[in-house]
C-alpha cells in the first residue's frame, strides 16, 4: 500500500545517505538525547531548517553511532501521498508495519522520524502506543506550536522534549560564506566583511534557501510565497478564516510595523475587523512563528495587558519582503535582528517605556538580567533619547551595565557611576 512512498522517503536503506546541507549549530545538542526514551520535538516556521536537521541525526547516526539503516523510518507526514490517509491514525500503524517488512530493521532500537506530524491530526495516539510499547525512538518536527497544545500534553505528558529550531543565526551564515570569526582576532581582522554580511543579513534574513541563494530578486519571491503559503496552507485553513484579505493585510501591516506599539482595537480599525478578531489573529501568527509579541514591562500583569504591545518577525527577510527601501528601515530591521538572537536563547523579553523608552528588557530566573537598546548610530539627533532610555531602565531595574548596539559603532560610557557599552550588531550577534 505504501510501498512506493516508504522507498522514496528512505533511500538511506539502500545506501543514498539524505543530502543534508550545512551541519547546524544545534546538532550536537540534540544528538546528546538519542540515547533517551523521550520524544524529542523540533519546533519552528515553515522553511527554517527542520527536515534538514533530521536528515543530519539520521546521518550522525549511521556515521557515528552505527545504527543499521534498516533501523531508521523517516517519515514527511505532508507528502500529498498520504492527503487521504491523515484523519485515521491507523494508516500511521499499518505505515510502520509496512516499513518493518521492507526495511527488515535488526534487532534493536528504531528510530522513527515524523516530519510536520501535524498533518495527521491524531498522530499522538500512534506515538504514544509505540512509545509505551518500548524499542522505538521519536523525532517530531511541526511548524505550529499547538502541536504541543492539551491534547499532546495529556496524552505525551513527561515524555516529550521540546526544541526549537530557527533559521541560520549569523554565526552559522558567516561560516557558510567562509568568513573567518570564531575568534577574537579573526573577528577583528575580518570587521569590514562581517560589516557587510551583516547588512545582507538584515535585508534577507537567515531562512537556509535564502541564504544559499545568489539572486536578490529570486530571495524576495521566495520570501513572500513562504509566508504566503504559511497564511493561506496552514492559518487560514487550520482556524477556518474567511477575512482572507484582511488576514493578510493586518500581517503585512504587522511586518511593516516591527518595533511599534499597538492596541488590538487599532489593528483591527486598520484591518476593518474587530479588534478581538485582531487578538486572534495575531495569536495564529505567533502559533505559526511568524511572529512574536511583546510587552511593556510592569511588576504588574494586570497593568501590562493596559500598555501598548510590540510585535517582531522570526526572519528579518518578512520584514524586507512587506516594506519600503533599506536605508529607511535599518533601524527596525537592526532592532529585530536582535530580537531574533534574544529569542532564539529563549530569553523572557519585554521592552520598556516611561519617560523614555528601552527596546529590550530580559528577564532572568527571578528579576531582569539586561537591558539593551538598539540603534543604527548614536548621533546629536538622537544620543539623548538611546542613551536615556537603556540609562532608566537601569535605573528602574537596579542594573549597573547597560548595552547599546548600533551598527559599527564601539565604545564605553561611564555615565553617573553606571556603564553603557556601545557595541556594533555583527560584534554582538557573532557573540556566545
Amino acid at each position: 500500500m505504501f510501498e512506493q512512498l516508504l522507498a522514496e522517503q528512505n533511500k538511506h536503506w539502500h545506501g543514498q545517505k539524505p543530502e543534508a546541507g550545512f551541519e547546524r549549530e544545534c546538532l550536537n545538542d540534540l544528538m546528546s538525547y538519542a540515547a533517551t526514551k523521550h520524544i524529542i520535538a523540533l519546533l519552528g516556521v515553515r522553511r527554517c531548517g527542520k527536515s534538514t536537521v533530521l536528515k543530519q541525526i539520521i546521518n550522525r547516526l549511521m556515521d557515528q553511532e552505527k545504527v543499521y539503516p534498516g533501523n531508521i523510518l523517516f517519515l514527511n507526514l505532508e507528502s500529498p501521498v498520504l492527503e487521504r490517509y491523515k484523519n485515521d491514525p491507523a494508516n500511521l500503524k499499518r505505515l510502520f508495519d509496512e516499513y518493518r517488512v521492507a526495511a527488515k530493521p535488526k534487532k534493536g532500537r528504531v528510530f522513527v522520524f515524523l516530519d510536520e506530524a501535524q498533518f495527521f491530526p491524531k498522530w499522538q495516539v500512534f506515538v504514544k502506543d509505540l512509545y509505551e510499547k518500548g524499542g522505538v525512538k521519536f523525532f517530531i518536527t511541526g511548524s505550529n506550536s499547538r502541536l504541543l497544545g492539551a491534547q499532546m500534553a495529556t496524552l505525551l505528558s513527561g515524555r516529550q522534549i521540546v526544541k526549537k529550531i530557527h533559521p541560520f543565526n549569523f554565526q552559522e551564515i558567516a561560516a557558510i560564506k567562509g568568513i573567518e570569526a570564531k575568534e577574537e582576532l579573526a573577528i577583528a581582522e575580518n570587521g569590514p566583511a562581517l560589516i557587510g554580511l551583516c547588512d545582507e543579513y538584515l535585508k534577507m534574513g537567515g531562512f537556509p534557501e535564502i541564504v544559499l541563494e545568489r539572486n536578490d530578486a529570486l530571495k524576495r519571491e521566495l520570501l513572500a510565497n513562504y509566508y504566503r503559503s504559511i497564511l493561506y496552507q496552514d492559518i487560514v485553513p487550520r482556524f477556518e478564516i474567511k477575512k482572507t484579505k484582511e488576514v493578510e493585510s493586518l500581517l503585512l501591516y504587522l511586518f511593516s510595523n516591527i518595533g511599534q506599539g499597538y492596541s488590538y482595537n487599532s489593528l483591527g480599525k486598520f484591518s476593518q475587523i474587530q479588534g478581538k478578531t485582531a487578538k486572534e489573529y495575531v495569536g495564529f501568527f505567533e502559533e505559526s512563528f511568524l511572529l512574536s509579541e511583546i510587552s511593556n514591562y510592569r511588576y504588574s500583569l494586570k497593568k501590562q495587558e493596559n500598555y501598548p504591545k510590540k510585535v517582531y518577525a522570526v526572519d528579518n527577510g518578512f520584514i524586507e519582503t512587506a516594506s519600503f527601501a533599506f536605508s529607511e528601515n535599518y533601524g527596525r530591521l537592526l532592532e529585530n535582528a536582535v530580537f531574533a538572537k534574544l529569542a532564539a536563547a529563549d530569553k523572557k523579553l519585554f521592552y520598556y517605556r516611561n519617560s523614555f523608552e528601552c527596546d529590550f528588557v530580559v528577564k532572568g530566573k527571578i528579576k531582569i538580567a539586561a537591558v539593551i537598546q538598539a540603534t543604527k548610530s548614536i548621533q546629536q539627533t538622537n544620543e539623548k533619547r538611546e542613551i536615556k532610555g537603556v540609562l532608566e531602565a537601569m535605573k528602574i531595574f537596579d542594573l549597573n551595565e547597560g548595552t547599546v548596539i548600533t551598527r559599527e559603532q564601539e565604545n564605553e560610557r561611564k555615565i553617573d557611576g553606571k556603564i553603557v557599552r556601545v557595541i556594533p550588531l555583527y560584534k554582538w550577534l557573532l557573540a556566545n
